[in-house]
């Protein structure tokens, strides 16, 4: 079990951010696919952080992307909503023979990644274009945008995770 530290977290967060913000914010694929990938570094925090806390850095890290990307609080509530779910999802995917402390592609496996990461990332990206959509009309459209972007995420949240895990740890 490896312990990692808060300033390890933080120092991820604000590279995510750089990156997030200037740069993949404006990337799009097809009009369809849109890469919020800060909610990898959300979902991947830690598991012996209580609700509250997760809750709490959930508001900030989507206050701070609704901030830069003149959204108003829509990244918030969809990041506190995840973060609320967070543990209990990790409950129901993963087979309680192995307590996980350190969540990433070591400790999950690239199955668990998927059946742990795309769920709740398609939530985040569910609300956040229902919430900017305004409601359910145009529904499909909306779907579409979700599916596309949850995938798109997701696998940009496996990637950066595969290349920050030290190679030691994935085996």
């Amino acid at each position: 079990m490896n312990r990692v530290s808060i300033k390890e977290q933080i120092l991820n967060l604000v590279l995510l951010l750089l990156v997030q913000l200037p740069l993949v914010h404006r990337i799009t694929l097809f009009d369809k696919a849109f890469g919020f990938f800060y909610v990898g570094f959300l979902l991947l925090l830690p598991r012996t952080l209580s609700r509250s806390y997760l809750m709490v850095i959930g508001f900030l890290t989507g206050l701070i992307i609704d901030v830069f990307t003149d959204t108003p609080g829509i990244h918030a509530s969809a990041s506190v909503a995840v973060m609320f779910l967070r543990n209990f999802w990790l409950n129901v995917v993963n087979d309680d023979s192995q307590e996980l402390t350190n969540l990433n592609v070591s400790t999950l496996k690239k199955s668990g990644l998927v059946y742990f990461v795309f769920p709740l990332v398609f939530f985040h990206h569910f609300l956040i274009f229902v919430i900017e959509n305004g409601g359910f009309h145009l529904f499909g459209m909306v779907l579409s945008k979700v599916v596309f972007s949850a995938i798109f995420s997701t696998a940009v949240i496996f990637v950066i995770n595969f290349i920050i895990t030290p190679t030691s740890r994935r085996a």
